[in-house]
């Protein structure tokens, strides 16, 4: 199974950071492929929750509703989903470093679905942790920033 990992590492606190990322409503203003959310994401995922998403992956329009089977704030995140080609699955892991600052990895597991897709997956994923950086460093990450849906 293919994967995608990459992270970044921010100055803001860990609980800030899982917060930020794990609240679905966010995910349009920083992730290439989230067109639009559904579900609970207006506040941080929890164990059992499902969320809608319209996503668009190297040009392919779908829509697919993800299951919280993992959670562990401020430090941990899983997410899966079920798409034609197999099982989708999305990591996100957090960690406070020895400076303080804190450490924010996201790891997609995917179905093989050639090199095109993986490369597409691959290059959304960068821009997707380039956009969180500007975000988070922005403040976006504040408790007053409201989710859009």
């Amino acid at each position: 199974m293919p994967q995608v990992s990459d992270e970044l590492v921010t100055d803001r606190p860990i609980e800030a950071v899982f917060d930020f990322t794990t609240t679905a409503g966010y995910w349009p203003r920083w992730h290439p492929t989230a067109r639009r959310v559904a579900g609970e994401v207006d506040r941080p995922a929890q164990l059992g929750d499902r969320i809608g998403e319209q996503v668009t992956v190297a040009g392919v329009d779908n829509t697919v509703t993800w299951t919280i089977v993992g959670c562990d704030r401020p430090h941990r995140l899983e997410l899966t989903t079920n798409v034609d080609a197999g099982r989708v699955r999305i990591g996100y892991d957090l960690a406070v470093l020895a400076d303080g600052r804190t450490r924010f990895r996201r790891t997609v597991d995917f179905p093989e679905l050639g090199p095109a897709f993986a490369e597409a997956m691959r290059a959304q994923s960068v821009e997707g942790l380039a956009n969180l950086a500007r975000l988070l460093t922005e403040g976006a990450a504040d408790p007053a920033a409201d989710p859009v849906e």
